[in-house]
């Protein structure tokens, strides 16, 4: 039977739209040149960054996962562990 633990994989893919969205606001804001876009853009960016580095942990091992960006690994719901080879999905331990 899976183990229930805290998602890790939706908080990483709410902290992956706030880092698009902060890119996306940045890329717009060269043309336009708001002000309001850039602090929203910078928000955007150290919101991503905290939920980054508290959140994105292994559950079993505790360490901070790999910050680097996979797009056939990270967007799909099933996540291994680099460290403790422990596989997750949607808050359970799956074997």
């Amino acid at each position: 039977m899976p183990q229930k633990v805290r998602d890790i994989m939706k908080y990483r893919k709410i902290s992956l739209v706030f880092l698009f969205l902060a890119i996306s606001l940045s890329f717009i804001n060269s043309f336009v040149g708001n002000r309001w876009m850039t602090i929203i853009g910078i928000s955007f960016f150290a919101i991503f960054l905290f939920m980054t580095f508290t959140l994105w942990k292994c559950p079993i091992c505790k360490t901070r996962l790999p910050l680097k960006f996979d797009k056939d690994k990270d967007l799909n719901d099933i996540y291994r562990c680099p460290y403790c080879d422990t596989k997750f999905i949607d808050g359970e331990i799956i074997e």
